[in-house]
């Protein structure tokens, strides 16, 4: 096997399984025990944007889709025609198509709304008590609702992705 295409599997498999793994663990965990926390739970989310969470998480899909595309573009390059029509690349199929779908969530909602918690939280900080500090905790609540309801959506896409790509080789 030639190298680029062991380095590109290396690349999705190892990006990948941190891609979902992160956001089925932050859907199904995290984000329901930052709840739970209340205020103090702000300063994880907090404390966790502020290491790059929401800048490393698309930087990493983007070399998961990337490197999967090629491993699929490759793949019709050496196999061909045949290959395409095989239950097998349809099972790649939908695992790209729902791993796009979660990405495209997560960039345009996601993000979007944890860099506006994030701005929201930090003036927080600052704030002391009164009407500023509870206007500000009441912006939290429509991007934070977004992010809620979003989170287990794209965990859930990402949980079909990676049982295609689990399955796909061997049908």
């Amino acid at each position: 096997m030639e190298p680029l295409f062991l380095l590109m599997r290396l690349l999705h498999v190892v990006v990948g399984v941190f891609w979902a793994g992160t956001l089925i663990f932050a859907a199904t965990f995290l984000m329901p025990s930052v709840r739970d926390a209340g205020p103090d739970g702000g300063k994880v989310m907090l404390a966790l944007m502020r290491r790059g969470y929401m800048n490393v998480l698309p930087v990493v899909a983007l070399v998961t889709l990337v490197s999967g595309f090629w491993l699929y573009w490759n793949l019709m390059q050496t196999v061909g025609p045949i290959w395409a029509a095989s239950l097998s690349a349809r099972i790649y199929g939908v695992g790209a198509i729902t791993a796009l779908i979660g990405f495209g969530l997560g960039v345009f909602i996601m993000r979007p709304n944890a860099l506006k918690l994030q701005a929201i939280m930090e003036a927080l900080a600052k704030t002391p008590e009164g009407p500023a500090r509870t206007a500000l905790t009441a912006d939290m609540t429509v991007p934070r609702a977004k992010m809620t309801a979003t989170a287990p959506w794209v965990a859930g896409l990402l949980a079909i992705t990676t049982v295609c790509m689990a399955v796909a080789r061997y049908v």
